[in-house]
């Protein structure tokens, strides 16, 4: 017995939403609320989902955690930042030394030294050139440690979006008004703005309270305890005040980073469809529809801006104060008569040594709370990312729905046939198409799925192959090595960059196992389709392997030669079952013949949809959906 399929509870949220629930979303990301998205991340903490709390501290400890444990580069990202945190505090060795120069210029030359100013001069030169070296070695040290994280998250939400079933659940409703919008760009732009932005933060942030502690003591040895506590009062009153600003910017970049999702969408689809709108004289349309995406990045960008406004008010009065605050520090014990017995040389020198003592601490309080600024963008990309995240473990982890059994699926046997049984199916929306459908389809049992359309054809093709989750009932596929023996074609065929031998053995690996693709298989795949000719175009043998970008395949190839290109992949890997969602709808008649007539040589048993009446000799029984649940199962006379 083979196992039952699990039953996937999640709903596939694909392109037939209700309009006023696409209307509702819609609005939402406009504020970039995700109180009503229609996933899983949203519902516990709706409310905090951009507050400074509990669920973005949740969300940075889990970036940081996946970050570290990459077993590419998890070790030597922890080993990048220890280098980096000691390489910076070693700066500050070189940078506190060169603060205490314009005190030692004021010693030299109040007592009128001209035998200390030369040598003073040298040393003074030889700091700032090892500050300046000091300074750039650092931030190229703070590119790298932004590659090497980037590069961890990244191999992280491959591993978890592009495999079963995360990625069609999360791809399929991730360009629309799904819970997740735009993952592309979650993965190749969210991630990277992260990265280099947590690289910029996160070392100022590791070694700001080694530089606070020793400043603090420095600052208590000249000016007293009161000195520091005035620092640390100045630098809470500031943390307190850009943590309320840094909650508005965290939204307001969500939105921003949806925006500029759709924009790219936008852009992305018309040069997909470039033919199409040529001939339909559409560019007016496609312009307008650019333009209105460009409105709403533009629109969220300003909204980012008037928000950093307030931030960058408060970063900037806090840092300019700082000044004032140093000059109380230390004119209080002056003026109380601390330093009484000092000479107008030494003294000058005590207020610049004070004052660049003070200053850097106030300096330090103060990266910290500039900093606050990038992190409120850091934040704002760490919520789209783990929000990615958290919804493919939901897709992944998703339980069954009530009444429905699944048999773990570690240990599959071989099966002989797709089985359905009070197979209910339904859209995304919940119109229920099929419902009480029995049906078995046993080897050189070919299967007919007819209707009118929206009648949901493709709805329950896909259902039988396990693409989408079941309404009611249940459906057992046939499993050969662990995996499912059912080949899925669709209508408009899937080409891939790489060579000819790479087109005919796509995806490389299938079913549990491997295959290689040989200069033989490759001239009887193309004469079984009718695409003989095309070896010589290649250029045979060498140029079997020759390797080309997907837009060289697309001009290649007409759209009629895809879909001979996708058949003969069905023919290369020999499946038990195709499934065949019109998949020869751009051929003629004859070449249509020609490939069913190799499929059913080569053993395969199609399960088709089609229009195309001809097909029928092909099938041995054929389902006819009516539109409104119901179905007829006949033999094919």
């Amino acid at each position: 017995m083979s196992d039952w399929f699990p039953l996937a509870a999640r709903e596939m949220r694909a392109g037939d939403r209700p309009a006023a629930e696409i209307a509702d979303s819609a609005r939402a990301s406009q504020d970039g609320s995700c109180a009503d998205a229609p996933g899983g991340w949203q519902k516990a903490d709706s409310g905090r989902q951009f507050t400074v709390g509990r669920v973005l501290l949740r969300r940075l400890r889990r970036v940081g955690a996946v970050a570290l444990a990459d077993p590419a580069g998890g070790g030597g990202l922890a080993l990048w930042c220890a280098a980096l945190v000691a390489g910076k505090l070693a700066a500050e060795v070189v940078y506190y030394y060169a603060g205490t120069l314009p005190s030692a210029f004021y010693q030299v030359l109040g007592d009128r030294n001209a035998a200390g100013f030369l040598p003073l001069l040298a040393r003074c030169v030889a700091l700032v050139v090892a500050a300046g070296a000091s300074k750039a070695a650092l931030e190229y040290a703070a590119a790298l440690l932004g590659v090497a994280i980037r590069q961890a998250l990244t191999r992280h939400t491959h591993a978890q979006y592009l495999r079963r079933p995360g990625f069609y659940a999360v791809a399929a409703a991730g360009g629309g008004s799904g819970a997740v919008d735009n993952p592309d760009q979650r993965v190749t732009q969210d991630i990277e703005r992260l990265a280099t932005g947590a690289a910029e933060v996160l070392p100022e942030l590791l070694i700001a309270p080694f530089l606070i502690a020793y400043y603090s003591v420095r600052c208590w040895s000249i000016s007293g305890l009161f000195g520091p506590l005035a620092i640390y009062a100045y630098f809470i009153l500031g943390a307190v005040a850009t943590r309320l600003a840094m909650a508005p910017i965290i939204r307001r970049v969500w939105a921003l980073e949806r925006a500029e999702g759709d924009f790219r969408f936008a852009h992305v689809r018309a040069a997909q469809f470039a033919e199409a709108i040529a001939f339909y004289g559409g560019e007016d349309r496609e312009r307008a529809e650019a333009d209105s995406a460009l409105a709403a990045v533009v629109d969220a960008q300003r909204r980012v801006l008037r928000k950093q406004l307030y931030l960058g008010l408060l970063v900037q009065i806090f840092s300019y104060l700082g000044s004032t605050v140093s000059y109380v520090v230390i004119g209080i014990p002056i003026l109380m008569g601390a330093y009484d017995g000092k000479s107008g040389a030494e003294l000058s020198s005590l207020i610049s040594l004070n004052a660049f003592v003070s200053l850097y601490l106030i300096f330090r309080f103060s990266s910290v709370i500039e900093q606050s600024k990038r992190l409120a963008d850091v934040a704002g990309y760490a919520t789209r990312i783990v929000q990615l995240w958290e919804e493919l473990d939901l897709v992944g982890d998703a339980p069954p729905e009530p009444g429905q059994t699944t048999t773990p699926r570690s240990a599959p046997a071989a099966a002989a046939a797709i089985e359905a049984v009070r197979l209910s199916v339904a859209t995304p929306s919940g119109r229920r198409l099929v419902s009480g459908l029995d049906l078995q389809i046993g080897a050189g049992d070919a299967l007919l799925i007819t209707g009118r359309n929206g009648a949901g054809k493709t709805a329950v093709l896909r259902t039988l192959c396990g693409l989408w989750p079941v309404a009611a009932g249940e459906v057992r596929l046939p499993h050969t090595d662990g995996a499912p023996n059912v080949f899925f074609l669709p209508q408009t065929p899937y080409i891939v960059g790489g060579s000819l031998r790479d087109q005919l053995s796509y995806p490389g690996t299938w079913g549990g196992r491997q295959r290689a693709c040989s200069d033989e298989d490759i001239g009887a795949l193309l004469s079984a389709v009718g695409l003989a000719q095309l070896g010589s175009v290649v250029g045979g043998g060498r140029g079997f392997d020759h390797r080309r970008l997907v837009q060289e395949w697309l001009r290649l190839l007409s759209p009629g030669e895809q879909q001979k290109i996708a058949v003969a992949r069905v023919l290369f890997w020999r499946p038990a079952f195709a499934a065949l969602d019109e998949c020869t709808s751009a051929l003629d008649a004859a070449s249509e013949d020609a490939l069913y007539r190799a499929l059913l040589d080569a053993g395969i048993t199609p399960v088709s949809v089609s229009h195309h009446e001809g097909l029928a000799k092909f099938h041995r029984r054929r389902l006819a959906l009516d539109g409104r649940g119901g179905h007829a199962l006949a033999e094919i006379s």
